[in-house]
């Protein structure tokens, strides 16, 4: 799956899921969706390291978590992307040049 593909797969399961729970995404809701789940990825992290409570037992339950936490974050920067008609592509081959 490329970027543009994974793109469309989030926002139509985000979109299924604003749809059954009634939820209103406009443009600003696509940037503050993104620090909602930059602070649980940042709680996960923190558990993982030991620095913060955990909330989960075990280190596989840890760090699946943690995965998920980033798997969400990387979904929601490709919906907004997408939703702002973002070439990621080409811009991240633009940010992250290889010589």
């Amino acid at each position: 799956m490329n970027l543009k593909e994974a793109a469309l797969h989030c926002d139509k399961a985000w979109g299924q899921y604003a749809e059954k729970f009634q939820i209103s995404r406009y443009d600003e809701f696509y940037l503050l969706k993104m620090q909602e789940e930059l602070g649980e990825l940042s709680r996960s992290f923190l558990e993982l390291r030991g620095s913060e409570k955990k909330r989960k037992s075990s280190t596989d339950e840890l760090k699946k978590k943690f995965a998920a936490d980033i798997a969400v974050l990387v979904g929601n920067a490709l919906i907004l992307a997408h939703h702002f008609d973002v070439d990621l592509e080409t811009t991240i081959k633009e940010k992250f040049p290889v010589e």
